[in-house]
């Protein structure tokens, strides 16, 4: 894929993206204090800007040497950085066509509890960094940008309990967000584990024509499993942190 076309590509879903939220903006514009509404939309800005680093095929970053590492820092980028700063920028009345209706309020309501949330979340994380699917999405631009998406969608879904927009589908208690975002910060020290330590790649390069993602060395394979469970690992625990010292100084109030 050029670099023309991808550009014309995120620039196309940066739109789309910006066109649907000035809509959801507008129908609640009312409701929300103009603090609310510059909060609101600086949070969401700059995770869309981050999000379009997310979706750039990995060899045009930093060159086919260093694929690997690079789409495992867009993993990390998508997971823990975009999507709750996409969660922040989304104001509580966007969900309520959702959440007035019967079958979607339960269903997010069940969706968005933190079992539900974690075990989907890491589901689609996993299905997709199986060789299977990981060199089907190495062999095919679209596809490959789909998995970006999904990881997007899922680690957005992850966060929910943390820092859901709206009460009708609730956040955790302090101490139930500390332990929900410790087991958080597991499947990416697996994942960084999992690269790091085999003496040879994961992923077969025989089977790969055009190469997006997949390992270009054992190098750059072990590069990425550190960059996963190292910088990872740590945006979680620094939540967890912050939480935690919320939690602390609530009690001591």
């Amino acid at each position: 894929m050029s670099l023309e076309l991808t550009g014309a590509i995120l620039g196309i879903g940066v739109l789309a993206a910006l066109g649907a939220y000035f809509v959801g903006i507008a129908a609640v514009y009312e409701r929300l204090s103009a603090a609310q509404r510059r909060a609101h939309l600086g949070w969401f800005l700059l995770g869309l800007s981050l999000a379009g680093l997310g979706f750039i095929p990995s060899p045009l970053l930093l060159g086919p040497a260093y694929r690997f590492t690079v789409n495992m820092a867009q993993f990390v980028l998508l997971t823990g950085l975009v999507a709750p700063l996409l969660l922040m920028g989304l104001p509580g009345p966007f969900f309520d066509p959702l959440t007035r209706s019967g079958p979607g309020k339960s269903v997010g309501f069940h969706l968005t509890r933190p079992i539900p949330a974690y075990l989907i979340a890491n589901l689609v994380f996993f299905a997709w960094h199986t060789p299977i699917l990981f060199e089907l999405s190495s062999r095919n631009v679209g596809l490959w940008a789909l998995k970006q998406f999904l990881f997007l969608s899922a680690a957005m879904l992850a966060w929910w309990p943390v820092l859901s927009p709206t009460p009708v589908w609730p956040r955790l208690s302090d101490p139930g967000q500390v332990l929900y975002l410790f087991f958080l910060a597991m499947p990416t020290t697996l994942l960084g584990a999992l690269f790091t330590f085999p003496d040879t790649r994961i992923y077969n390069p025989t089977a790969l024509g055009f190469e997006v993602c997949a390992p270009s060395s054992l190098e750059d394979q072990r590069l990425a499993g550190l960059f996963m469970w190292v910088p990872g690992a740590m945006i979680y625990l620094g939540a967890l942190t912050m939480v935690f010292f919320r939690w602390f100084g609530r009690e001591e109030a």
